[in-house]
């Protein structure tokens, strides 16, 4: 990280702006952010600030692993996760109430496309990382039991007897199944590529995000394999959906794309909370079960994909080119 900090500072990057589509950049008293999405825009501003407040609660919760934290506060991890995230919300929505007469639409927050980004990619990445945390856990205990003849050959160390004493995939197996998925994550970034040159690129999203969904739903029910492919199909769909999430997000902000893109990164954070999450139900649903955590995700991934053009007043973004719906 060091040597890429030195080689960045050296050299001359370009300072790259997308179109000023909502004249952030000028002089205008208001801009020109429809009035009709401002409060759609303070409802996304309001779910940003949720998120944040538990993000930062479960920092917090973490303190508890430590012995001597957790007995001088006589709580629990999810007392302290609760608690302080639900002290946080009530601050943040005080604070929000208190300002949200100050904030003009010359502010990236203002405009629904870009703060909906924020939350999309917190939901992205949190069914990614949640995916890709309990691919192996998935594989290990839910496909179906194989037959003894499987473990020879080049696969004599993918298979094992598990603890129900049928034969079943290895931690080894699985992970080696692992770069597969990875493979697939690749192919679907290759022909998103593709498509997103040849269809508007929030079309794309909405549905990539719903057959990813669709494919979750697959695992959720137990459909033996049909269910272990419909996992690594999930992989090839999410493979567009972040630097697609983040394209929509500065999408016409201007100067203040740069600005904008360090949120979309931020909101990443997704990926440390949900996973905890689906932990938690496999635990006590099964893992398959788990899955409803990035099955809800995809979903509100696709909303924004569908919801897009309305928020941002655009009519798409296909490859390079961009269309503002006229007045």
């Amino acid at each position: 990280m060091l040597v890429l900090a030195i080689i960045f500072s050296l050299c001359k990057l370009p300072d790259i702006k997308s179109q000023d589509e909502f004249h952030l950049d000028d002089d205008s008293p208001a801009g020109n952010l429809p009035v009709a999405h401002r409060g759609v825009a303070f409802g996304f501003i309001w779910l940003n600030i949720v998120v944040l407040s538990v993000a930062v609660g479960m920092i917090c919760s973490a303190s508890t692993t430590f012995p001597s934290v957790s007995q001088a506060l006589y709580l629990t991890e999810y007392q302290v996760l609760w608690s302080s995230s639900g002290i946080l919300l009530a601050i943040g929505t005080l604070v929000f109430v208190l300002k949200n007469a100050c904030i003009s639409n010359h502010s990236i927050w203002t405009h629904p496309h870009f703060s909906g980004a924020t939350l999309a990619q917190f939901f992205y990445v949190a069914a990614q990382c949640s995916i890709f945390a309990y691919f192996i856990n998935y594989m290990t205990s839910q496909i179906p039991p194989v037959p003894d003849a499987w473990k020879a050959g080049w696969f004599v160390n993918w298979f094992e007897i598990h603890k129900n004493g049928m034969m079943g995939l290895s931690d080894k197996g699985a992970s080696t199944l692992a770069s597969l998925a990875f493979g697939f994550f690749l192919a679907g970034r290759v022909i998103g590529a593709w498509l997103l040159k040849k269809f508007p690129a929030h079309m794309v999203l909405a549905t990539f995000a719903c057959l990813a969904g669709l494919c979750s739903l697959l695992v959720l029910f137990k459909f033996g394999w049909l269910s272990a492919i419909a996992l690594f199909l999930i992989y090839f769909f999410m493979s567009i959906m972040f630097p697609t999430i983040f394209s929509l997000g500065i999408y016409g902000l201007g100067g203040r794309a740069t600005k904008a893109s360090s949120f979309i990164v931020m909101a990443i954070m997704g990926g440390a909370i949900m996973p905890k999450l689906m932990g938690h139900i496999a635990d006590n649903h099964g893992m398959s079960a788990g899955f409803i955590v990035p099955l809800a995700c995809f979903i509100l991934v696709g909303c924004y994909g569908f919801f897009w053009s309305r928020l941002s007043g655009s009519e798409g973004v296909t490859g390079s080119s961009m269309a503002k719906n006229p007045p």
